[in-house]
């Protein structure tokens, strides 16, 4: 009974797909899950009794960002985002482990393949940038604009009165192009024989035969 719960109990260790092992508190793996094989192209037997810094890094000490040292300090939980030598991001969990006595001996280390969450953070701060970049283009007009009644002028913060055009441009990311409506065409050139002339032309060209 208790080698058939040891066998299941080790198959459901081996089935996770985080990197499970424990550790000694100079980082040497006693024990290991088969997730270690497919994250190094190893086999177990030459995992256990690696340091997991020398696996993951190609170093025989803990990198600087490694949790181990700081959860012996604090004598608790300590995890970290770090980069292992293939250049795979992953989430390192250290929980302590204590003998009988009360002394800390070792480390249950847990690594998770975290990559996709990287990536995605990556794009998400990219459009972030870019849509603050975009927001700080932008430019709006917003309240009360206080405008004459007869020449349209706008008057602004300082008091002075601008042409309408004028002021939008300055406030927003508008541009104009000048032209001219038909009723202030007829008022302005109304005698003009050159307009009456123009005129008559496109009463001309909408007769249609």
């Amino acid at each position: 009974m208790i080698q058939s719960n040891r066998k299941e109990w080790e198959k459901t260790f081996d089935a996770i797909d985080d990197w499970i092992c424990i550790i000694d508190l100079e980082s040497t793996i006693y024990r290991s899950n088969l997730t270690a094989e497919k994250l190094f192209g190893l086999k177990i037997q030459k995992i256990i009794g690696d340091k997991c810094c020398s696996l993951a890094h190609g170093n025989e000490a803990p990198v600087k960002e490694c949790p181990l040292p700081k959860m012996i300090k604090t004598g608790k939980r300590e995890s970290s985002e770090l980069q292992i030598k293939d250049g795979t991001w992953m989430l390192i969990t250290v929980d302590p482990l204590f003998n009988d006595e009360g002394d800390m001996t070792g480390a249950v280390h847990i690594a998770r393949d975290i990559n996709k969450q990287i990536e995605f953070q990556k794009v998400r701060e990219i459009l972030l940038t870019e849509l603050k970049d975009a927001l700080a283009h932008v430019k709006k007009l917003s309240g009360l604009l206080p405008i004459c009644a007869h020449c349209k002028k706008i008057r602004d913060d300082q008091g002075y009165w601008n042409q309408i055009d004028s002021y939008i441009e300055k406030h927003s990311e508008a541009k104009f192009s000048h032209g001219i409506c038909q009723e202030c065409a007829d008022k302005l050139y109304k005698d003009d024989e050159w307009y009456k002339n123009m005129k008559q032309k496109e009463r001309w060209g909408k007769i249609t035969l």
